[in-house]
């Protein structure tokens, strides 16, 4: 098309193409990010305040030209602060929260971890395209696991057992007298060892398929020394098929399984018929318009599914493919009551990421 005719928009054109070079900012901000996080860059500015780029190389040991450049692509990301009377950088409290802070529930830089260990499967991504296959969680390496792992860790370890638990109608009591406790799909076990630890009465079952997972649940099972929780290989040991769990949780699975339909059978058979299914997933709307109208984390929810969730989905021939926002409150309503469930009801606790269901026979 000609740049001349009638029907081009050279403003449209021009606003496009600055928000293309803003998307490629954004992206090779990710991986500078990542360099900041890895080598403890944001933890050392938090410790030494404002510094110039010779300070900070001084303190670090670290090459001062590749810290002034990095320095300065921070400050023009908007995440560092700069001083041009002083020409120091330094980072401000609100970005520590997010960047530095692992107990803060704005802490968001494991992502970039995530990140990183995602570009091998930007390579797949043209043969998925073609036969419909996607990856497994660890296909993509321990990396992935592990950022993840850190990425939504703020929920398990300060709101599940002291927020969302007491939702549920008589639960905490069941859980003090003595229950069994299933977590499917546990990934590194974060949530069910803050249960465990909260309730060493009851006997904690966590169930998952991913090696990487699995070593570092083992790893974090060691270190947290509790004797009520036993981790269990699914092709191994899969759950029970008859009633024995009073409460089975899968927080943030579903969307990721090629066959969600079939766990969610497996879930209504080992649950007690008086037991509660705890769902958390990831919150979305029943349509893509309303997404793409109202949802602001729908481009990086998105990016996540092409990436991680629906690429696990579609790892196996047939796979449903639900994708990060696939699973939202009306399919999983429609999908537990197709499985024989008669009870479900959203919580009152959500956050900007899950919606938690509580779900019963």
């Amino acid at each position: 098309m000609s740049l001349s005719s009638s029907t081009f928009d050279r403003e449209k054109a021009e606003k496009f193409a600055y928000q293309t070079s803003a998307n490629l900012s954004a992206a090779m901000n990710c991986c500078l990010s990542y360099i900041g996080d890895k080598m403890g860059l944001y933890d050392t500015l938090n410790e030494v305040g404002p510094v110039t780029s010779e300070a900070l190389a001084e303190h670090t040991g670290l090459h001062e030209r590749w810290l002034r450049e990095w320095l300065r692509q921070q400050a023009c990301a908007n995440q560092l602060e700069y001083d041009h009377t002083s020409d120091e950088f330094s980072i401000t409290p609100e970005a520590v929260a997010v960047l530095c802070d692992e107990d803060s529930p704005f802490y968001f830089a494991s992502g970039f971890s995530a990140f990183q260990a995602l570009r091998s499967s930007v390579d797949h991504l043209p043969t998925a395209f073609q036969t419909g296959l996607g990856l497994s969680f660890d296909d993509h390496g321990p990396a992935c696991a592990c950022g993840i792992e850190k990425l939504n860790n703020f929920v398990p370890r300060f709101l599940l057992v002291q927020k969302i638990l007491p939702e549920i109608k008589g639960l905490s009591e069941k859980l003090e007298q003595g229950i069994n406790v299933a977590d499917i799909g546990c990934g590194a076990g974060i949530a069910l060892l803050n249960i465990a630890r909260a309730y060493p009465n009851s006997r904690f079952y966590g169930y998952e398929i991913s090696d990487h997972a699995l070593e570092r649940f083992h790893s974090n099972l060691k270190d947290a020394q509790l004797e009520n929780v036993e981790i269990c290989d699914v092709r191994v040991n899969p759950p029970p098929s008859e009633p024995f769990f009073d409460l089975i949780c899968t927080f943030d699975v579903v969307h990721d399984l090629p066959f969600p339909d079939r766990m969610i059978q497996d879930i209504k058979m080992a649950l007690s018929h008086d037991g509660t299914w705890l769902c958390s997933d990831i919150r979305s709307f029943a349509t893509f318009s309303d997404n793409l109208k109202s949802n602001p984390s729908a481009p990086l929810m998105y990016g996540f599914s092409l990436l991680i969730c629906m690429s696990s989905a579609m790892s196996q021939e047939g796979g449903a493919g639900l994708g990060t926002l696939g699973f939202n409150e009306k399919v999983a309503q429609q999908m537990t009551l197709e499985a024989g469930f008669t009870k479900f009801r959203k919580l009152e606790y959500e956050n900007a990421t899950n919606s938690y269901y509580e779900i019963r026979h």
